[in-house]
């Protein structure tokens, strides 16, 4: 009896010292369970998401490609882009194309080069090159659309411009036959290409002229008003070329240089001046009577000669007394 109560003893002792151990014995991770309790603890944080941005730097207002914060695989497109950076990134053109003028300008001597959308262009021998004249034709283009849209008036027919060597007298760059709808260009090769525009939108400028007034009133008009008036449609190019941004910053300029801001004897300091000076005067009466008045006095022009509109009728001041006027608010600050 003793020996069995003995054996149950030691056995008991047993299974107790084994229950031990094992409690102690450190258990293996269950992967499962540790995700589960990991993916427990991320949603009890709140679910907030930030939307990524996209930082525009100021290059791209002027084109370039925009700089991302965050990497992508793509490259970003404009739909990438909110509508009013879309909008600033797209240069706008200056003017709206208008519709072409079907059919032909009148024909002229020389190769016809290249037709633009109002415009056939021709050359003639010992000028520019074809080549040139048709890089040119579109660039002619553009400037009589700023021209038009300057001044306000369309031109609704189509113009030859006529590219040539020998002028009809020497130191003449342009003429316009308005009547017959053509224009002439005198140069040389290797001259200034770049400057034929500007003289080319001049012409053109006289060709709107009798656009707006009509042929028989362009035929007469004064001189100053006539050549002024197609110098400052022209200011797009003609300005930029001078150095200046505005006829009155123009007419002091040549003030500075000992050039008299006279108008009836404008010329004795040379076309180009004279020139200048009178689209300086121009520009000071439409800014002082406006567009109504100015039309009114080219209208009532009597003759080519400097000073034959009616100044008094129309504007109720003598020339020279507005003359004065010009001349005081040229140099107005």
């Amino acid at each position: 009896m003793f020996r069995i109560a003995y054996r149950a003893l030691v056995l008991l002792v047993c299974s107790v010292m084994l229950v031990g151990l094992i409690a102690a014995r450190p258990l293996k991770p269950n992967p499962g369970l540790a995700l589960q309790r990991s993916s427990r603890k991320q949603l009890q944080l709140p679910a907030i998401a930030k939307p990524q941005s996209l930082s525009i730097s100021k290059a791209a207002t002027l084109g370039h490609a925009p700089q991302l914060r965050h990497t992508q695989s793509r490259r970003p497109t404009e739909t990438d882009l909110p509508m009013r950076l879309q909008r600033a990134a797209t240069p706008q053109a200056a003017t709206i194309a208008p519709a072409p003028i079907a059919g032909n300008g009148p024909s002229m001597r020389g190769q016809l080069v290249r037709q633009t959308e109002r415009l056939d262009f021709f050359v003639g021998k010992n000028t520019f090159s074809a080549s040139q004249i048709a890089d040119l034709a579109p660039k002619i283009e553009q400037a009589l659309r700023n021209a038009e849209q300057h001044y306000g008036t369309m031109l609704k027919h189509r113009v030859s411009v006529g590219f040539y060597r020998v002028p009809p007298k020497r130191g003449v760059r342009g003429m316009a036959y308005t009547a017959e709808r053509r224009a002439e260009l005198f140069y040389r090769p290797g001259e200034d290409s770049n400057r034929a525009i500007t003289i080319a939108a001049h012409e053109l400028g006289h060709h709107l002229e009798a656009q707006r007034y009509g042929e028989d009133v362009q035929r007469r008009a004064d001189t100053i008003l006539h050549e002024g008036m197609a110098t400052w449609i022209a200011a797009d190019r003609w300005l930029p070329m001078c150095e200046a941004t505005t006829w009155r910053q123009r007419a002091r300029q040549l003030q500075g240089t000992g050039i008299p801001l006279r108008l009836l004897s404008a010329e004795r300091s040379g076309a180009d001046n004279a020139y200048e000076l009178w689209a300086s005067f121009v520009d000071f009466l439409a800014e002082r009577y406006g567009w109504d008045k100015l039309d009114a006095l080219y209208a009532s022009g009597r003759g080519r000669a400097p000073g034959s509109a009616n100044y008094e009728k129309i504007l109720g001041k003598s020339l020279d007394e507005l003359a004065d006027d010009w001349r005081d608010w040229v140099n107005q600050e």
